[in-house]
């Protein structure tokens, strides 16, 4: 091996060790499921409010978010490397919230209610949870990775 090369190698193993490597980034920040509340009802093609107040925590224009419905109480550990459930029962959609008073641009506005998918293969009494994944795409410095926060509350099949 040629003498530079020799010198160079550890500063190229210290800087692959240091280079992002971007993977999923998951956060704690997330915002608030307000409707519906912990417990309600939920049957098949029932109509039920929706209401998610996001967090924000890269003070972007808009927070993307993402609806799930699932059979399993979701954890972080359950996204995927695109901030996705790939096992859920049900995705009600990607929706973009304006903050700062912005309107509507691109994926539509969070509806103010969700319909129920055919739920008839789940036995009455059953959890299920609706899960919303927040998406921030512009925390400073610049050049992060997309980062994920995730809150979900309990629904109960009737």
């Amino acid at each position: 091996m040629h003498f530079s090369a020799l010198l160079l190698a550890p500063v190229l193993a210290a800087f692959a060790a240091a280079a992002p490597n971007f993977p999923r980034v998951i956060s704690s920040s997330h915002g608030t499921i307000k409707q519906p509340t912990a417990e309600t009802a939920v049957t098949s093609g029932a109509s039920i409010p929706f209401s998610y107040q996001d967090s924000n925590w890269c003070e972007g224009g808009y927070s993307p978010i993402t609806v799930w419905l699932l059979d399993y109480a979701p954890t972080t550990a359950n996204l995927n490397s695109t901030g996705q459930f790939s096992d859920a029962t049900y995705y009600f959609g990607a929706f973009l919230v304006g903050n700062f008073g912005l309107g509507p641009i691109g994926n539509p506005v969070p509806p103010a209610t969700l319909t129920m998918p055919d739920m008839s293969a789940f036995v009455s009494g059953s959890d299920m949870y609706l899960a919303v994944v927040e998406t921030a795409n512009n925390c400073p410095p610049g050049n992060q990775p997309l980062q994920y926060g995730m809150t979900s509350t309990q629904l109960i099949t009737a």
